[in-house]
C-alpha cells in the first residue's frame, strides 16, 4: 500500500512521538539506550523535514505553472514524481494547460475566419469583385501559419489570369519559380487544363528582396482553391524552406475558411444580383430619365428613359463623360453636379429640349443617414404636353383680357363722367353706389393688365429699353404717387438714400414697376400706424434697393412658393390681390439682369431686396426669363 505525502508525514510525526515517550519511559536510567532513542528521533525529524521541503518546492513549481499558464505559455509542462495529491494536481495542471491551449487556438481560428469572411463581406459589398476574397485570404495567411512564400492566382470571367507572389522571408529566385509551378499543377488539376503565358495578364512580387545567396528550396507546402458560385475563382498556394511544418488540422482550417468565404461571396453575389434586377426593373418601367452620380464622377445609376433623352443609347454602361458630351451646349451636366453637391439642397434647373419633347431637369443631394452626401440624383421629366396646356392657356388669357380691356375701359370712363357730375347731379346714396362698381373696375382692370404683362412675358414680348438712369432723381419724382397710400393707412414712410450714385443701364418704367409693386404690398401687408423704409445703397458692382416692413410677413413652410403665379399666403389670402405681382417683378427683374429676393418673418415683417447691375451691356430687346424655382431664393447681402 503506497502512502500519499499527507499520510507519511502524519505516521512520521506519530512514530516520533511514540519512540521518544518509549524512550523516556523504559531508558530514562540507561544513558546509552536514551542516546540512540534520541538519534532515532532526530533522524525521523530530519525525514520530516526533507518531506516538508519536499512538499514547499513542489507547490512553487505549480505556482510557476500557473504564473506561466496566466501570461499564455502553455508548453511548459510540470514534471510529475510519485504519487500523491501533489503529483495528481499537477497531472490536473498539464491536463488544464493542454485543453486551454486547444481551446485557445480554436478561438484563434474562430476570430481569424470570422475577421476575414467580414473583411471580405465588406469589400465585396463595395467591389463586387470577387477576386478580392482571394487577396483577402492570402494577405491574412501571416496570422494563422509561417510561410517563406504565398503566391496566389486570381482568375478573372474573361479566362484571363492575374498572379502575385508575397514574398516573407528571403529566398532566391528558385524557390519563387518552384512555387509557381507548384500552384500552377494545382490550378490543371483543379481544371483540367493548364494556363497559358497569354491567359496570365501580370505578375507581381513584393515583399522581402530575393537572396541568390539563399540555397534553400522548398520543403512544406500547401495549395487552397477559391470557388464562387461553383467557379474557380483563385488558387492560393503557400510554400515553406522548414519541412514538415503545416499540421493537417491547420491545413483544413484553412480550406474551411476558404469554403465559407466562397459560399459567402455567392450568396451576397445572388442577393445583391436579386436586388440589382429589382431595381434596374423599377427603373425601366419609370417614365422619367434618371441619372445618379458619385461624389467620386461615376454614373452609379441611369435608366433607358435618360439614355434615350440624351441620345446614348447605344452605349451599355455610360461614363460621365459619356453624358456631358451627350449634353454638351445644351446643359451643364458637370456644373450642376457640383453645384448640388456645394449646396447640398434640391436644385431646379432651365428646360431642357431634346428633339419634339421639353425636360424639366431637377437634381437632389443623396445622404446617407448622418447627413454625409454620397451623390447626386438628376430626374429629367417630360413637360412637354404641361407646356402645350401652358402655351394653350397663356393664349386664352391673352385673348380674353384683349377682349375685356376695351368694354372695362368704356366702363371707367363712363363711371367718370357720373362721378364727375358730366350726366347731371346724383343723389349721395346714388354717388355712393356708383363709387363702389368705379373701384370693382378698377381692380378687374388691374387682374386684366396683369394678366398681359403675365402673357407678354411668357411669349417673350416684353418691351425692355435699358438707359443710363439716375435712380436717385427718377424714383424721387414717383415716390409721391406711393405715398398717397402711406398716408391713406397713416404709416410711416422713410426713404434713405446717399447723396450720389452711379447711372444704372435698366429701363425706368420696368423698375418703377418692380418697385412700385414691392411698395404696395408693404403698405397692404402692413398694419396702419405700421412702418415702411425704402434704402437705396451701392453694393460692389449693384445698386441695392431694399424695401421693409413690419407687417404680416410670410409663413415659412410658403416662402418657397412665394414667386408662383397666383399664390397667396394663408395669413393674407382674404385680402386684396391677384397674386400675379411678385411672379411679374420677378420676371421683369431678371429681364433686366437684376436679382430679386426676400426674408421674413412671420408677425414681424418682410424686407425685399432688389439688386440692379449698374452696367450690363444691355441692349434694346425682348427678352423672356423663366421662373427661379424653389431653391434659387438667394440670401440677403
Amino acid at each position: 500500500m503506497k502512502l500519499s505525502l499527507t499520510q507519511q508525514a502524519l505516521l512520521l510525526c506519530a512514530v516520533t512521538l511514540l519512540t521518544s515517550g518509549i524512550a523516556l519511559v523504559w531508558f530514562g536510567n540507561d544513558a546509552r539506550a536514551l542516546v540512540v532513542a534520541v538519534t532515532v528521533s532526530v533522524a525521523m525529524a530530519a525525514f520530516g523535514v526533507r518531506i516538508l521541503f519536499s512538499t514547499i518546492r513542489s507547490l512553487n513549481n505549480l505556482r510557476s505553472r500557473v504564473d506561466e499558464i496566466a501570461k499564455g505559455n502553455y508548453d511548459v509542462i510540470t514534471p510529475v514524481r510519485g504519487i500523491g495529491e501533489i503529483e495528481r494536481l499537477s497531472e490536473a495542471f498539464n491536463v488544464m494547460a493542454f485543453r486551454l491551449k486547444h481551446h485557445e487556438r480554436n478561438l484563434t481560428h474562430k476570430a481569424y475566419q470570422a475577421a476575414v469572411l467580414k473583411e471580405i463581406s465588406e469589400r465585396i459589398t463595395a467591389s463586387l469583385d470577387e477576386s478580392e476574397a482571394v487577396e483577402i485570404i492570402a494577405g491574412s495567411l501571416g496570422k494563422v501559419v509561417p510561410y517563406s512564400i504565398v503566391s496566389y492566382l486570381t482568375i478573372r470571367p474573361n479566362g484571363t489570369a492575374f498572379l502575385k507572389c508575397h514574398i516573407e522571408e528571403s529566398v532566391n529566385k528558385a524557390f519563387s519559380e518552384e512555387t509557381k509551378r507548384i500552384l500552377f499543377c494545382a490550378f490543371a488539376a483543379l481544371k483540367g487544363s493548364a494556363l497559358t503565358d497569354e491567359q496570365i495578364e501580370k505578375t507581381i512580387c513584393f515583399g522581402a528582396f530575393f537572396d541568390e545567396e539563399t540555397k534553400s528550396s522548398v520543403r512544406s507546402h500547401f495549395s487552397l482553391p477559391v470557388y464562387v458560385n461553383g467557379a474557380l475563382t483563385g488558387i492560393i498556394t503557400v510554400a515553406s524552406a522548414t519541412p514538415n511544418l503545416y499540421k493537417e488540422d491547420e491545413v483544413g482550417i484553412l480550406y474551411a475558411v476558404t469554403e465559407q468565404a466562397g459560399a459567402t461571396i455567392s450568396k451576397m453575389k445572388d442577393l445583391i444580383a436579386e436586388e440589382s434586377n429589382k431595381t434596374h426593373s423599377m427603373l425601366s418601367s419609370i417614365n422619367e430619365g434618371l441619372i445618379m452620380v458619385t461624389t467620386k464622377q461615376k454614373i452609379s445609376i441611369i435608366n433607358e428613359k435618360a439614355k434615350a433623352i440624351i441620345g446614348i443609347m447605344h452605349r451599355d454602361r455610360p461614363s460621365l463623360l459619356d453624358v456631358i458630351q451627350a449634353l454638351y451646349g445644351k446643359f451643364d451636366f458637370r456644373g450642376a453636379t457640383d453645384r448640388v453637391l456645394a449646396s447640398k439642397r434640391t436644385e431646379s434647373f432651365q428646360e431642357f429640349t431634346a428633339g419634339a419633347s421639353v425636360y424639366k431637369i431637377i437634381a437632389n443631394p443623396v445622404k446617407e443617414k448622418d447627413g454625409d452626401v454620397i451623390g447626386v440624383v438628376f430626374v429629367f421629366s417630360d413637360i412637354t404636353k404641361e407646356k402645350e396646356v401652358d402655351r394653350m392657356k397663356t393664349e386664352f388669357i391673352s385673348i380674353t383680357s384683349h377682349q375685356l380691356r376695351t368694354p372695362l375701359s368704356s366702363m371707367k370712363w363712363f363711371l367718370e363722367m357720373l362721378l364727375n357730375n358730366d350726366a347731371g347731379e346724383m343723389p349721395e346714396k346714388q354717388r355712393g353706389i356708383v363709387n363702389d362698381v368705379y373701384t370693382s373696375n378698377e381692380r378687374i382692370i388691374t387682374l386684366v393688365n396683369d394678366l398681359l404683362d403675365v402673357s407678354r412675358i411668357e411669349a417673350g414680348k416684353m418691351q425692355n429699353e435699358p438707359t443710363p438712369t439716375n435712380l436717385i432723381e427718377f424714383l424721387k419724382s414717383m415716390l409721391p404717387e406711393a405715398q398717397q397710400q402711406f398716408k391713406k393707412r397713416n404709416q410711416v414712410f422713410e426713404f434713405h438714400r446717399p447723396d450720389t450714385l452711379p447711372r444704372v443701364m435698366v429701363d425706368p418704367k420696368l423698375v418703377w414697376q418692380v418697385l412700385s409693386n414691392l411698395l404696395s404690398n408693404a403698405s397692404k401687408y402692413t398694419p396702419e400706424n405700421g412702418k415702411i423704409s425704402f434704402d437705396l445703397s451701392l453694393h460692389n458692382d449693384a445698386v441695392l434697393c431694399t424695401v421693409t416692413d413690419n407687417g404680416f410677413g410670410i409663413p415659412e413652410f410658403q416662402q418657397h412658393r412665394i414667386f408662383e403665379k397666383f399664390f397667396r399666403a394663408d395669413n393674407t389670402a382674404k385680402m386684396e390681390g391677384t397674386g400675379l405681382g411678385m411672379h411679374i417683378a420677378q420676371q421683369i427683374t431678371e429681364a433686366m439682369g437684376g436679382r430679386l429676393w426676400f426674408e421674413s418673418s412671420e408677425g414681424k415683417g418682410t424686407t425685399f431686396y432688389l439688386s440692379l447691375p449698374i452696367s450690363n451691356g444691355a441692349q434694346k430687346q425682348e427678352k423672356s426669363v423663366q421662373a427661379r424655382g424653389e431653391n434659387d431664393i438667394l440670401p440677403a447681402l
